[in-house]
């Protein structure tokens, strides 16, 4: 990491109590390919100057140590690491940890449990975030409610379909044959199928031609003096339904939100519960009560709590028992690492 032998000491000893809280056995060196990756937690992390850093990444399984370029981001933050340049390394696709929260690992860990004031802060902020979560999904479904249901209504197309139809029924009876016309063929049928069909052929054409003249002179009128209304009561229902789809999917998108995020609040609090019997050493939280109506404040609380909690050790801790004491690379005494 280093070859100033104070800040080596300073990371010797950081890195010890920090695998020692976090019920680790040894510290691994990451194995240096240009397509390696590493995701966990980010545990410690120290400033070696020009652009460099010591970083530390709990990955469940292993508690790696990197020399780091470039930004490094707030211990307790779920990260990727990366390789950068020659047996250099990188933070990406980090989740920090907002609300200003300074967790350590490398100090004495905290003794005052759920009485503890961050605990109590950050509590206090799920519990209003929940009663706001509730608040807004009431509201969302009495506005859903309110809206209820609206049948599509039917395209101007169809509306001009029927309208036609209409009236070219209605033309078709009006022109129907006359009564004279029904006598001409009932003469014509009595002197022979000859004469029959030549009358039939003349009364059809005939009619034809009246249903013809009639249906475009009614067409033409409807469309001159009844389609402008017609139209424009259908392009408004047309609006209006359109406007009721809009706010029905930003509703349903919005109550689908709330209640997702009101499972996560539901959630935080037991993992609170948890938190508190990690005894973390948390130097820093603040929680702007102000700014919990924020949607992004909101789900920085949230991502927060979640953090913490997957921050809480997964390795048992008779694994860190397994051994009494560590022997430096350089020969030097055997270092018995202070149990936290």
């Amino acid at each position: 990491m280093t070859r100033d032998h104070a800040v080596a000491a300073k990371l010797h000893d950081a890195l010890w109590a920090v695998l020692w809280n976090r019920h680790h056995s040894d510290v691994d060196e990451p194995l240096w390919l240009p397509d390696s990756a590493y995701l966990g937690m980010v545990a410690y992390t120290h400033d070696l100057g020009d652009g460099l850093s010591a970083g530390a990444l709990d990955t469940a399984e292993a508690f790696v140590a990197f020399r780091v370029q470039g930004p490094v981001p707030p211990v307790g933050s779920r990260a990727r690491v990366i390789p950068a340049g020659r047996e250099l390394w990188k933070f990406a696709d980090v989740a920090p940890l907002g609300l200003g929260v300074e967790l350590r690992f490398d100090v004495k860990e905290s003794a005052q449990g759920d009485d503890a004031a961050w605990l109590a802060t950050l509590r206090g902020g799920v519990v209003k975030l929940r009663t706001i979560f509730d608040q807004r999904r009431e509201l969302l479904a009495a506005r859903r409610a309110e809206l209820g249901a609206l049948q599509e209504p039917s395209t101007l197309e169809a509306i001009w379909r029927e309208q036609v139809a209409g009236i070219t029924d209605r033309v078709a009876l009006d022109t129907d044959f006359t009564p004279q016309e029904h006598a001409a063929l009932a003469r014509a049928r009595a002197k022979g199928p000859r004469t029959a069909d030549e009358e039939e052929r003349r009364v059809q054409a005939a009619r034809k031609k009246r249903y013809s003249e009639r249906a475009a002179v009614e067409v033409a009128e409807f469309r001159e003096q009844r389609w402008p209304a017609i139209r424009d009561a259908a392009l408004a229902e047309m609006q209006r339904y359109v406007d009721y789809r809009t706010e029905v999917v930003r509703l349903e998108d919005a109550l689908q939100r709330i209640r997702a995020l009101t499972e996560r609040g539901g959630k935080a609090g037991a993992m609170l519960d948890q938190i508190a019997r990690a005894h973390f050493r948390v130097g820093g939280l603040t929680v702007d009560e102000s700014r919990l109506e924020e949607a992004t404040y909101a789900e920085e609380v949230l991502r927060s709590v979640e953090l913490l909690y997957m921050a809480i050790p997964q390795r048992a801790a008779a694994t860190a028992t397994s051994f009494s004491a560590y022997r430096a690379p350089t020969a030097g005494p055997s270092v018995i690492p202070p149990r936290y």
